[in-house]
């Protein structure tokens, strides 16, 4: 204790010396004891101390650039699924993507590839033709420029296709798969199983629904069907069966088997679709648009029944044709004694072509299907045209009801 308080003695006293002395004294007394000290007289100018810190601080944001008002573009947040992002492109004729339309559209703009340095290449204008042996109607015409303008030629050579023509063998199954066409197809482009004709049999004639048309495929001699696996080619049958709807009398339907049967065998109809014995099916025009009738071959492979009303009823063909007007009134009668019978007139409505109606609106046949009230004033069924572009169906009731005028 008495050597620390001598201690603390002695630098009192040495400081008390030091502010005491001459400043000559004491700038020899300091710049013996420490550095760079300044000089009677001279300027002193305190120099900041520097330290860096601890942790740096974060980058600054780069700032986000805000679109002009007045405009209104597509937010990207908007985003969110793929179904969102592929709402906005044009689809082909089975409703996937159309990749080819979306670049003339310039809906899309694909970059040269994922690389920064990646530079533009013009699309390849080759096409190679795949035609299997078994069956050379099947010939598929493979476009590298429909390919190229948004794929590079990375994606597919060499780990899924030679570049060779014919030097790889692609099996069916190892085509609908995840290999070869299947690596794509059916992830990002149209699905295989569903898109067989944007592929397949493009050199046959296609009818107004843009399906095949087999019938003019067959006059033309460019398919010939076989009679089966292990079937004997038989003769068609020349049979023409009409069926008469016993409400509309005038809408007989003819149906040919000699047509039918030049390249379906009996058994694809009987006795799963149709009995063999003429009349002892029940079927109004739900069962025939239904894929337990007509419809299982009308709609997924031939032409859809729907806009071809004329290519079964002879009379709708024959009023297409000559530009003549279906002659038949169609009578409704309301459970409720609301209003009146009405009669719909299709001579009336001549200007109306017949899938402008009968394409999910009202049913082929008469009294299949309930029309409520409710509906019609809400703007369906006969609202949907009348009050819009024809008379109003609430302010001139008389017109249909209760024996009025026509409509």
């Amino acid at each position: 204790m008495a050597r620390a308080v001598s201690w603390l003695v002695l630098g009192l006293s040495l400081v008390a010396g030091i502010v005491g002395c001459s400043p000559e004294s004491r700038y020899r007394v300091l710049a013996l004891l420490f550095e760079e000290v300044p000089r009677p007289g001279d300027e002193v100018r305190p120099v900041p101390v520097v330290r860096s810190p601890r942790r740096p601080p974060p980058p600054t944001p780069t700032p986000i650039p805000v679109e002009p008002a007045g405009t209104d573009p597509v937010e990207a947040t908007k985003f969110t699924t793929w179904d969102d992002v592929t709402r906005l492109l044009p689809k082909d004729q089975v409703g996937n993507p159309d990749w080819g339309a979306a670049l003339q559209e310039q809906a899309i703009a694909p970059r040269p590839g994922i690389e920064p340095d990646a530079v533009e290449a013009d699309a390849l204008a080759l096409d190679v033709d795949l035609a299997p042996k078994s069956d050379p109607a099947f010939k598929v015409t493979f476009s590298h420029q429909k390919h190229g303008q948004w794929l590079a030629c990375p994606n597919c050579h060499t780990a899924l296709f030679e570049m060779q023509a014919g030097a790889t063998a692609m099996a069916p199954a190892a085509v609908h798969g995840d290999r070869y066409c299947g690596a794509c197809h059916g992830k990002v482009a149209f699905d295989i199983a569903g898109g067989c004709l944007l592929c397949h049999l493009r050199n046959l004639p296609m009818d107004a629904s843009g399906r095949i048309d087999w019938s003019r495929a067959m006059t033309e001699r460019l398919i010939a069907p076989r009679p089966g696996p292990k079937a004997v080619d038989a003769p068609p049958l020349d049979l023409d069966i009409e069926m008469t709807p016993p409400a509309q009398p005038t809408l007989k339907g003819v149906f040919s088997h000699a047509t039918h049967t030049q390249w379906l065998a009996c058994s694809n109809c009987h006795p799963s679709l149709f009995p063999t014995e003429k009349g002892t099916a029940g079927m109004h025009g739900a069962d025939l648009h239904s894929r337990r009738a007509c419809g299982a071959c009308h709609g997924p492979v031939a032409f859809g029944m729907i806009g071809n009303c004329g290519r079964c009823h002879p009379v709708l063909q024959t009023a297409r044709q000559h530009q003549e007007t279906l002659d038949l009134d169609i009578q409704m009668t309301p459970k409720s004694a609301l209003a009146g019978t009405t009669i719909f007139s299709h001579k009336t409505h001549r200007w109306v072509d017949c899938a402008a109606c009968h394409s999910g609106m009202f049913d082929a046949a008469a009294a299949v299907a309930p029309v409520p009230p409710a509906d019609i004033i809400g703007g369906k069924y006969c609202a949907v045209c009348h009050g819009k572009v024809t008379s109003d169906l609430v302010a001139q009731c008389q017109r249909c009801h209760a024996g009025g005028g026509t409509p």
